[in-house]
């Protein structure tokens, strides 16, 4: 095989890890989901998100520790630390404020809109190129999000300073995603995961102890059974450790845009997760809006190989 041929099967392999790792990633986060429903019900949500990348920080820093990887405190590493006050910093504080001010529906219809914001700001910060088909696919995803969810029928309780904050929450975790992708190439991705979600669990520890008295912290962990506070560390490792040290493996070989279309795959591995674990019921609408996502999804994906 010529040199050319081999760097084409190289190229090759290297996308449908990409592809792969993005799948396996929005897999965790809409498990993950199901897994922290249940744990709600025994720890408040500031409480539960503490916990849970808590978990999810001890999990990173100790992977790295495994794998001997070098950690060189440049700029390139100073940066990197501090995108994670963009998620999950201000992107978790102002989604949960957001959310406590308006409905779950109008929260649920703001964050299909994602996917665009990042194919935006990847072409306003570094103008990166969205084509058409692209383009067309992360609405049509967006509109199949918008179906699964159930978003089509959230405008019963507007509320301008809670729909706002949502707004915000939603701008920070894009621009988290197009930073990454910059840094990405820079850092490893284990090693970017592990700084981005110290700064951000220090965030969080902040937001906890304004928000929720010690006292009350204290009395929801002595109360919590030894099952549930195991529920919670698993899902952090899942939803946060594995998430997204998967999804940055695969935004180092993806555009931003592309890497987006990926996200609107979790809502269909929650709904998934729910009716295998929790018997719920899939409605006709959400089988629809699944469709739609899929569909989304491998064409951008093919339009990628091209």
């Amino acid at each position: 095989m010529t040199g050319h041929g081999q760097e084409a099967v190289a190229g090759k392999l290297g996308l449908g890890a990409a592809v792969a790792a993005m799948v396996l990633s929005a897999a965790c986060w809409g498990f993950a989901t199901v897994m922290s429903k249940g744990a709600l019900s025994a720890f408040s949500p500031a409480l539960l998100v503490s916990l849970q990348l808590g978990a999810s920080v001890v999990f990173l820093w100790s992977a790295v520790g495994v794998s001997r990887q070098g950690l060189r405190f440049d700029r390139h590493t100073r940066l990197a630390a501090l995108s994670g006050v963009l998620e999950p910093g201000l992107a978790y504080v102002f989604g949960t404020f957001g959310l406590l001010l308006t409905t779950a529906g109008n929260a649920s219809l703001i964050a299909t809109t994602e996917p665009l914001l990042i194919a935006l700001l990847a072409w306003l910060l570094f103008r990166e190129k969205v084509g058409l088909p692209t383009l067309l696919a992360i609405l049509a995803a967006m509109a199949g999000v918008a179906i699964v969810t159930g978003a089509h029928g959230a405008g019963s309780g507007f509320s301008p300073a809670g729909d706002l904050l949502v707004i915000l929450g939603t701008v920070f975790a894009a621009l988290y995603v197009v930073a990454s992708s910059r840094l990405v190439a820079k850092v490893d991705p284990l090693v970017l995961a592990a700084l981005q979600q110290s700064v951000g669990l220090i965030f969080v520890l902040v937001f906890l102890f304004v928000w929720v008295s010690p006292q009350a912290i204290g009395k929801d962990l002595a109360a919590a059974e030894a099952g549930m506070l195991a529920l919670a560390l698993l899902s952090g490792i899942v939803q946060y450790a594995l998430a997204f040290w998967l999804y940055l493996i695969g935004l180092k070989r993806l555009p931003a845009s592309t890497a987006a279309l990926f996200l609107t795959l979790t809502p269909v591995f929650g709904i998934g997760g729910a009716a295998f674990f929790l018997g719920e019921a899939v409605t006709p609408w959400q089988a629809i809006g699944t469709l739609i996502i899929i569909a989304s999804v491998a064409v951008a994906s093919q339009v990628s190989r091209r």
